[in-house]
């Protein structure tokens, strides 16, 4: 027997916050998990369910550097993706997560109810990315208004 979109959304909406957040704990399906992380902003626990969704996953990138770890938070989804160019120039392993979700759904500032794009890193190359970022976020890496392309 098949669950379709309307049992899974049922069966969401009847759990307590605590049984979501478990749930979200779970190897979930990707519809299962669309539908848990729309039940869980609705009530106001979108951070909570997709840290507990990520844990789940134990997503590794980079062979024996670990799970990803939370590097950054943009609200704007080109900040994202030019960090974790920056930290690939440097031989990092950065992802950018939640950027198409925000792309998708058409407005900027729709990455605020799903807590911003992240720029996440392995747990090993944590501490270097964030050395990095700081820089990064303290313009060291800014292109100089002068600069010609050309030579």
């Amino acid at each position: 027997m098949q669950i379709d979109r309307e049992q899974l959304e049922e069966q969401f909406r009847g759990l307590s916050d605590e049984e979501l957040l478990e749930r979200c704990r779970t190897d979930l399906t990707e519809l299962a998990r669309e539908i848990a992380l729309t039940e869980a902003t609705r009530r106001g626990l979108a951070l909570a369910a997709r840290a507990a969704m990520d844990d789940a996953q134990g997503i590794e990138v980079a062979p024996g550097h670990g799970p990803l770890c939370l590097c950054a938070r943009y609200i704007n989804p080109m900040d994202a993706q030019v960090l974790a160019a920056r930290l690939q120039s440097e031989g990092l392993a950065a992802r950018v997560l939640d950027a198409d979700t925000v792309y998708a759904n058409g407005a900027l500032f729709g990455s605020l109810s799903l807590g911003g794009v992240r720029v996440m890193v392995p747990e090993t190359q944590l501490e270097d990315a964030k050395r990095i970022r700081e820089a990064f976020d303290a313009g060291a890496y800014a292109i100089d208004e002068d600069f010609d392309v050309n030579q």
